[in-house]
């Protein structure tokens, strides 16, 4: 992976519906302009497609911010594959047994956060993966970048 301090990662509620695209690339901008070059996406729920979709769009624009995903399972569920310039597994090493399984989410979330400086977020409420991710992330001191903050209040 490379190096943690030009790395951001997505945090963000499965079915968030209503966060405006505009708040997302303002968000990549400033990560940009902060000198993060790679995304990490976990590539589930709604969320992650935006910003997946967002930042597919704007490669042109910044053609050296590398898009990846970081799949939970060794085939990954995303469909929408093609946003991604790199695709990776962090669990190759360890064999993926039922209990494994369970865990995978929570763990894939927690190498993004590992593996970041910045996080760009938008959680809306606590508890699940995306509040506990968020609270791990707040708690490894990483940037936070809160999406929530630019809508103000609504």
């Amino acid at each position: 992976m490379e190096r943690k301090e030009i790395t951001a990662v997505f945090i963000g509620n499965h079915d968030c519906y209503f966060i405006k695209e505009e708040y997302i690339e303002q968000a990549i901008i400033v990560a940009i302009h902060m000198g993060i070059k790679v995304f990490l996406n976990g590539g589930m729920g709604h969320f992650d497609e935006t910003c997946a979709k967002v930042l597919h769009r704007m490669k042109t624009r910044y053609p050296k911010v590398k898009r990846v995903l970081v799949t939970a399972y060794h085939n990954p569920r995303t469909p929408y594959l093609d946003l991604f310039d790199e695709i990776i597994y962090p669990f190759e090493e360890q064999q993926e047994t039922y209990f494994f399984y369970k865990k995978a989410i929570p763990e894939r979330n927690k190498v993004m956060v590992e593996w970041s400086s910045v996080a760009i977020s938008y959680v809306y409420r606590s508890g699940g993966g995306a509040g506990k991710t968020f609270d791990y992330a707040k708690k490894k001191e990483l940037t936070i970048i809160d999406l929530k903050v630019g809508e103000a209040g609504g």
